[in-house]
């Protein structure tokens, strides 16, 4: 294969004002459910291996069915439906027979989202068969849940599939699991793992599906930092061999990503040879290194999105999840026919699956939160099959520009700045929108509170602060131990930069987020008390110590002890830092409204982070409103929930910054 180091093209690190008029006008009369509203189609088509039958999940009385199309005949067949059960997650087994699982979707809260399970019909509605229980019926009959995920099939005509599930070590703190031959046909299950390196968290097959890669998690006994070990075998009855060692707290974890069809050349994704950013790399067997680099980024990690066509028997592609996904093809066919859908559809980011003479085509844009084709590669013909959100089709929506600042002390911030349509970039009011995790990061297409944010006339602002992950490894560690510190910093210099360019007023500015997020906000509002106007939390931390002390939280195990100490802090060292950075003990500076939602049954951030905060606020007299989203977790599973919770986030944001607050200013001021 042919080196090929991916580029990055950098834009200015903002642009002027005048980049920014549009010529038209966003949508104001969008109702805000419009932009909550669940799909009204679920997940992507799915073609068949030799690209015959076409699976798609359709709506059919407010359920999600399993229909199969010919797409020589353009026949159509329901072959699995459920009166109280949305399908989900079809995969094809073989050209004629597939599995999928099934979910509540939209129309319950997280606590009732027991669905899950495998099923498994033929691709004319016969032959089905229960292969894992769902979660429901494992609780109502007093059985252990035993799911299992699908690694792939086995090919061919055989009605198997090669599946993990981790019940031998359902116990272990970082993953054990073992592989399984499963026979759709009756359920039955064989072990194909006995000679298990032990506590495997990933496995990776080669083409004539034998299991060569483990990827094995454990804690040293010595410094009890979590240690990745790497095995590999050259057939399924040699020895396994340690071939890669790594501290996960050092940021230099492998990804053991597949075999070229060789079955003797192994790729392999991670930080290797000193370098920041994650690339992908051909193993070097002979001396256990990473050796020939084959993908890298200038801005972004490229920790997997290896593409390979198993029927054309290639790897064809890398995909990079950059401030924008990018899509680089090694084959020419795979280049060929991207340009050619670029063409006949330009305007729009376009993504394909290709089987046989018959590709699924995804399109989005600004304007297009996703629409779905179908295309004849023999006959060249482009047909549609449906939109995502029909009732945003042909709504004027806002564009998530790209850009980059610099914080205070030089680090490059990369974040998304998504402006109302229509309106001069001129003094617009803002929110700063602030993502989870900490160590996570924004993705780039349509969100529905920033959509609906920009059609109403506010700027929206996204930081990739740093600890923001996928952005290299140096990135991600200058925010460690720097909650409240230069991570807040970050956010607030984003800010400032926007107001010096006279995009953003200065006297309209809120801050809002969940998790992390949530945290951000309160924080913000100690910190920064002058320049926020309001600030919403959903689901948020409030005290950075109660990560590690709130014994019924999910937060908790190897990983906190390990990397959580590292990054957020450790209880047995960092009392003073835990005291300077909690917003709870630095709540008397908030002078700010606020709004706080938790789900009645979070485990990653339980309740009490809000209710102790909500506490004393109320207590020194602060504006507090306050929601409980009964049955919900660490977030809004039910439609419902997710449409009450954009509109009152933006009669709340609208009372303080928006055109609620002008109409109260001028009020008061006793002007006409």
């Amino acid at each position: 294969m042919n080196r090929r180091i991916l580029p990055v093209v950098l834009g200015a690190l903002l642009l002027g004002g005048g980049a920014y008029s549009p010529v038209a006008q966003a949508d104001a009369s969008i109702p805000i459910a419009d932009f909550f509203k669940k799909a009204e189609f679920s997940g992507r088509p799915v073609l068949s291996p030799d690209g015959l039958s076409m699976a798609v999940l359709t709506p059919r009385n407010g359920r999600f069915v399993l229909a199969v199309i010919n797409l020589e005949t353009r026949a159509s067949t329901v072959v699995a439906s459920d009166p109280e059960w949305n399908v989900a997650n079809p995969i094809w087994v073989n050209n004629r027979r597939l599995v999928f699982s099934i979910n509540k979707g939209g129309d319950e809260v997280q606590e009732k989202q027991t669905g899950g399970g495998l099923f498994a019909v033929n691709s004319d509605g016969s032959g089905f068969r229960k292969l894992v229980i769902s979660i429901k019926e494992a609780m109502s009959s007093n059985l252990p849940y035993k799911p299992v995920s699908v690694l792939t099939r086995v090919g061919g005509d055989s009605n198997d599939l090669i599946v993990v599930n981790n019940e031998r070590g359902r116990d272990a703190d970082l993953g054990a699991s073992d592989v399984f031959r499963l026979d759709t046909t009756n359920g039955r299950m064989a072990l194909l793992t006995f000679n298990n390196p032990g506590a495997v968290s990933g496995w990776v097959l080669d083409h004539n599906k034998v299991i060569r890669v483990a990827s094995s998690m454990t804690v040293e006994d010595s410094s009890k930092r979590i240690i990745q070990t790497v095995y590999l075998r050259d057939d399924e009855k040699a020895p396994w061999k340690a071939i890669y060692k790594a501290y996960l707290d050092e940021g230099k974890e492998m990804n053991p990503l597949g075999f070229d069809f060789d079955n003797k050349t192994l790729f392999v994704a991670g930080r290797f040879n000193g370098r920041d950013k994650a690339g992908v790399h051909i193993w070097n067997s002979a001396n256990n290194t990473a050796g020939e680099l084959i993908a890298e980024h200038a801005e972004a990690d490229i920790p997997d999105g290896l593409i390979f066509d198993e029927i054309r028997k290639k790897v064809v592609g890398v995909s990079v999840d950059g401030m924008k996904p990018e899509m680089y093809y090694f084959d020419e066919d795979y280049a060929r026919l991207q340009a050619t859908l670029d063409a006949s559809l330009p305007g729009e980011r376009v993504q394909f699956q290709w089987n046989g003479n018959h590709a699924v085509v995804a399109t989005s844009s600004t304007n297009n939160v996703g629409k779905l084709y179908h295309f004849d590669t023999v006959r060249k013909t482009l047909e549609p099959l449906y939109s995502v959100k029909p009732e945003l089709d042909g709504k004027k929506l806002s564009e998530q520009a790209v850009i980059r600042y610099q914080a205070r002390d030089g680090l490059t911030i990369p974040a998304y700045l998504t402006l109302p349509e229509g309106r001069p970039a001129k003094a617009l009011p803002l929110v700063a929108y602030i993502h989870g995790g900490p160590h996570a990061r924004d993705g780039f297409g349509y969100d529905p509170i920033t959509q609906m944010l920009a059609s109403r006339g506010f700027a929206v602002l996204q930081p990739q602060f740093r600890m923001s992950t996928g952005f290299g490894w140096k990135h991600h560690v200058a925010g460690w131990k720097q909650w409240g510190l230069t991570m807040q910093d970050d956010i607030t210099d984003g800010i400032e930069t926007l107001v010096k360019q006279g995009v953003v007023d200065r006297n309209r500015v809120c801050i809002i987020g969940a998790s992390y997020g949530g945290y951000a906000t309160m924080y913000g509002l100690v910190k920064n008390p002058d320049l926020y106007k309001c600030g919403i939390n959903w689901v948020g931390v409030t005290d950075v110590k109660m990560l590690f002390t709130v014994n019924w939280s999910d937060m908790s195990g190897p990983v906190m002890d390990n990397i959580g100490a590292k990054m957020h802090g450790d209880p047995k060292t960092d009392e003073a830092y835990f005291t300077k950075v909690s917003a709870i003990g630095n709540a008397s500076k908030i002078k700010a409204p606020v709004l706080m939602a938790y789900g009645s049954e979070d485990r990653r951030v339980p309740l009490i982070h809000g209710e102790k905060m909500r506490d004393v606020l109320l207590k020194q007299g602060n504006t507090v409103e306050w929601m409980v989203m009964t049955g919900e977790g660490h977030g809004w599973a039910k439609e419902s929930n997710n449409i009450k919770w954009g509109e009152t986030v933006y009669r709340f944001i609208n009372r303080y910054i928006g055109d609620g607050a002008a109409a109260t200013t001028t009020k008061a001021a006793g002007q006409p």
